[in-house]
């Protein structure tokens, strides 16, 4: 497995050399080897272009259980109606711990002594982070702390760690990582994010410093003030163009150990595999058009009176947006498949980029916290902020740019409004998170908004219950069974997926 694996990474940086973004590990031969340049390409490719579990985890499951999309098979059988499928439940943990977690942490392995390697050291840091933030906040208890040393260190039967323990270390490696950062020192190669520029690095650690603190907020409020002032004071993203992003190429996903290539989006993936599997949820069109939000149209395709007939009362020539309720599959619904709207064909491209971490969740966390009184500003006025970069990031997936105007008139209208302020700031970050729906889910579990459509579907394996984790594999009860053992008994008894992770208090 371990030659395969090495295989495997081989062959991604040989693919990679030849395309236009990546020039300069063309010229360089690192690309053509499993060194920390090398890795970390390949680890940020995995994180967006790895279909396999975008596919499954991010558009599927966590797509479905927030409401994003419906009307697909998969989505509305499996994430809309809560059917469990191990294939599914249990994508991200296996390709996460066989590919990015690994290489990660070969990069920490090679830098942690190299003093002329700080700055790729403390990169790799906030990446795995970022990596096993996903992981726990999706399954709880997951291996950290042993998690890839099995060539380094022989450690194939790794501990299972508290969610409370990941947590504490995830503040402290990344305190670290921000004051480890040197614009004096060594180039960062490799780098698909933010091209080495280490001013990027130190505002993404803080302000995944800023998002972990407030996943915490209902389970340690004193730790979570904490690492929020701390992490506002270091310096968390300005605009826009703090944005992680990941560009994409116009390369189809392939999941082969032989021939893997993550250069596509692998959320686009699973919008053209799904069956056209690209409908939102009745929802989210409902939410956005009642509102005047000038969302709809930069994401959303129009239907007309004369293709939904059935609807009334409706004018000639009106334009209409119709979403598919959560748990009715498309060809359901009354005019059939056409009769809803669909999703803008710029947004499912594999060359379309993929929305990691964004100056609009920073206003509206920090609105949040100020709410709060863990930081000084107005809750208002980041609010304000925060809906309007949420408004103006869609222009990076070739959305044409919504008015000032409009941008203004609407956020003026739909102020914080106090007794509603909780309500509205998770509302509007699960639209910041449309296609980002793992993260989406997430803060829905902590906050609880927005009040998603009920589930009635009598073939609900949950009785309509949103799933609050996903299953562990269950093959680790053979390859792992001690720590298995050890995590399940902290988690109920059970390997069960309406148990709640540490921090979901709501």
């Amino acid at each position: 497995m371990k030659i395969k694996y090495i295989i495997a990474i081989l062959a991604v940086f040989t693919v990679v050399g030849c395309t236009e973004n990546f020039d300069e590990l063309v010229k360089d031969p690192v690309a053509l080897s499993p060194n920390p340049a090398g890795q970390l390409t390949f680890t940020q490719l995995c994180m967006s272009g790895d279909g396999y579990y975008q596919h499954r985890t991010n558009l599927i499951y966590s797509g479905g259980f927030v409401q994003h999309y419906a009307g697909s098979w998969a989505v509305t059988q499996y994430g809309n109606k809560f059917i469990n499928s191990e294939e599914y439940a249990v994508a991200l943990w296996r390709n996460v711990y066989a590919h990015e977690m690994k290489s990660i942490v070969d990069i920490l392995e090679k830098t942690s002594a190299d003093p002329a390697a700080i700055n790729m050291n403390a990169v790799a840091k906030i990446m795995r982070v970022m990596i096993a933030q996903r992981l726990t906040d999706i399954y709880g208890d997951v291996p950290y702390s042993e998690a890839g040393l099995a060539f380094s260190q022989g450690i194939v039967t790794p501990k299972y760690d508290k969610q409370e323990d990941i947590y504490a270390a995830f503040f402290k490696e990344l305190d670290e990582a921000f004051n480890q950062l040197n614009a004096g020192g060594d180039l960062v190669k490799g780098d698909l994010f933010y091209n080495g520029d280490i001013s990027k690095w130190k505002k993404l650690a803080n302000t995944m410093r800023l998002r972990l603190a407030m996943r915490i907020s209902e389970v340690k409020p004193a730790e979570a003030e904490k690492q929020a002032k701390a992490a506002l004071q270091n310096g968390v993203f300005e605009s826009n163009a703090d944005n992680c992003i990941m560009h994409h190429l116009d390369f189809p996903f392939n999941d082969d150990p032989s021939k893997l290539d993550f250069r596509g989006n692998g959320l686009s993936y699973g919008f053209i595999s799904d069956e056209d599997g690209d409908h939102f949820s009745s929802l989210l069109i409902d939410y956005l058009r009642n509102n005047g939000d000038p969302r709809l149209t930069m994401i959303a395709t129009p239907k007309t009176s004369s293709s939904i007939v059935y609807w009334s009362p409706i004018q000639p020539g009106e334009t209409l947006y119709e979403g598919v309720r959560p748990g009715v599959f498309r060809w359901e619904l009354p005019g059939g498949s056409n009769s809803a709207s669909g999703i803008q064909p710029y947004l499912k491209l594999r060359t379309t980029p993929f929305l990691h971490v964004s100056y609009s969740e920073t206003e509206l966390l920090l609105a949040e916290a100020a709410f709060r009184g863990w930081v000084s500003g107005s809750a208002a006025e980041y609010y304000k902020k925060g809906v309007e970069a949420g408004i103006k990031q869609l222009e990076i997936y070739g959305a044409a740019p919504a008015s000032q105007a409009s941008i203004d008139a609407y956020v003026n209208a739909k102020p914080l409004v106090a007794g509603k302020e909780k309500e509205q700031i998770g509302t509007q970050i699960w639209i910041t998170y449309l296609f980002n729906s793992i993260e989406a889910y997430s803060n829905w579990r902590r906050t609880g908004f927005p009040h998603l459509l009920p589930i009635t579907n009598t073939d609900s394996e949950t009785g309509g219950v949103t799933p609050t984790r996903l299953y562990y594999p269950n093959d680790e009860m053979q390859k792992n069974q001690k720590n298995y053992l050890d995590a399940i008994s902290r988690m109920g008894g059970k390997n069960d997926w309406l148990g709640k992770v540490w921090w979901d208090a709501n």
